[in-house]
């Protein structure tokens, strides 16, 4: 309970507080996915803030979606919505729940006690179901799905009494990150009010804040440090060695805030607090406005993603490189995805069955770019793997293409640091 109140805090004392918003609002509390955290939601609730919601009320929920406990984590949301109901002053929240999130949301709602909290439930690419409770209908819910999303499948679909969406073209993670569900969205919880065309202001300062947490289990990496550095855009170096600014994670896994400077290069280096962890350097692309949903991954132990990040190299003379994309899969024959001009989407290395979010790359030990899979990331989904040698002895930067955008990232040992290129 103190953990979930120290959160809380966090957010009314962190938050991106809009100056004109409309705190009559109910609060929304966004709930992820499988190996997904926060920031699966945070272009959603960017775009609620512009539509006049205040930050301070919209949350998200954490959760460890690898140890599936049920009733343990149904009962840290039932706790989380309470906290949330008592420092908001809100009779009741509005729930979203995306993926897994989806089957835990759903779940919560069996308890007639616990949806009584609940004015409205948002099904985001997840399972539909066949019943419907008789104390909170399917009218009350809205559900938003996807003919292209190769994760749920056939799974979705159709729910009879709900509001029902299909996005038809969208893979899994745009189900939920797109701006035609924010639309679904907000006209559900607004009575058919339409969002207003919000175009994005240029506000200063930029104020970027976040979590460090493990991938899958979002333990918070308590006491680790995150150093900010400003880069330089055409080599992805530092421009100074002194950090611009110094954070130590807090025991909720909170950082930050920091004011960042509009369409500059920033890296944020993960240190975790422990000799034998590896740093993470994560490379943004630049930031436009503020964001608190900024999430910074360690890797965990002793799980079955452990056994995947395990074998990633420390050597002297090589880089090992993974890129993220935030807010959709990099899907061959969709995406255009390279790094220093070699492939990293293709039908083979990302096909949409998989719908990888994260790739890793580095060389399998033979000192060539064979431009194949990695073998280690075949069974998971979400996460790939591509063999590309990445030697740290030339003269030029490594360079990353994503549809178009570019991120430049130094040339640095894997032994020093895991370099992670982030595409919003």
């Amino acid at each position: 309970m103190k953990k979930i109140v120290l959160i809380l805090l966090f957010f009314y004392t962190h938050s991106l507080a809009n100056a004109q918003c409309d705190a009559t609002k109910r609060p929304i509390i966004f709930v992820h996915g499988f190996l997904a955290s926060g920031d699966s939601y945070a272009l959603q609730i960017q775009r609620f803030i512009r539509q006049g919601y205040c930050a301070d009320r919209l949350f998200v929920f954490d959760w460890n979606s690898i140890a599936r406990n049920g009733k343990k984590t149904d009962s840290l949301l039932n706790s989380f919505i309470d906290n949330v109901i008592s420092h908001t002053g809100a009779r009741q929240i509005d729930l979203v729940g995306h993926s897994a999130g989806g089957g835990l949301g759903r779940g919560y709602l069996i308890d007639s006690a616990h949806a009584a909290k609940v004015a409205h439930y948002v099904h985001l690419g997840s399972n539909k179901w066949v019943y419907e409770l008789n104390w909170f209908m399917n009218n009350k819910c809205l559900n938003v799905y996807s003919k292209s999303d190769k994760i749920i499948g056939s799974s979705a679909g159709q729910i009879a009494g709900a509001t029902n969406l299909d996005l038809e073209d969208k893979d899994h993670y745009e189900v939920a990150t797109c701006q035609q569900t924010f639309d679904a969205i907000y006209k559900f919880l607004n009575d058919g009010a339409h969002p207003l065309k919000a175009k994005e202001k240029k506000v200063s300062p930029i104020q970027i804040s976040g979590k460090a947490v493990l991938l899958g289990d979002n333990e918070p990496l308590r006491n680790s440090v995150v150093n900010v550095y400003q880069l330089n855009s055409k080599t992805g170096t530092r421009r100074t060695q002194k950090p611009d600014a110094v954070f130590t994670v807090t025991d909720s896994g909170h950082w930050g805030p920091f004011s960042a400077t509009a369409n500059k290069q920033y890296e944020m280096e993960l240190v975790p607090d422990g000799e034998k962890e590896r740093t993470i350097s994560f490379f943004f692309e630049p930031f436009t406005q503020s964001n608190s949903n900024i999430y910074l991954r360690g890797f965990p132990k002793g799980n079955m993603i452990s056994m995947m990040l395990g074998n990633l190299p420390a050597k002297d003379d090589q880089s090992a490189i993974a890129i993220f994309s935030s807010n959709k899969a990099m899907i061959g024959g969709r995406d255009s995805v390279t790094l220093n001009g070699i492939p990293v989407s293709s039908s083979l290395l990302t096909p949409a069955s998989k719908t990888i979010i994260s790739s890793f790359i580095f060389d399998d030990g033979d000192g060539i770019s064979s431009g194949k899979a990695l073998k280690q990331f075949s069974a998971a989904p979400f996460i790939g793997g591509v063999d590309i040698s990445l030697p740290v002895n030339t003269k030029k930067a490594n360079l990353i293409y994503f549809n178009g955008r570019k991120l430049v990232l130094p040339l640095v040992s894997s032994k020093e640091r895991i370099l992670l290129a982030v595409f919003n």
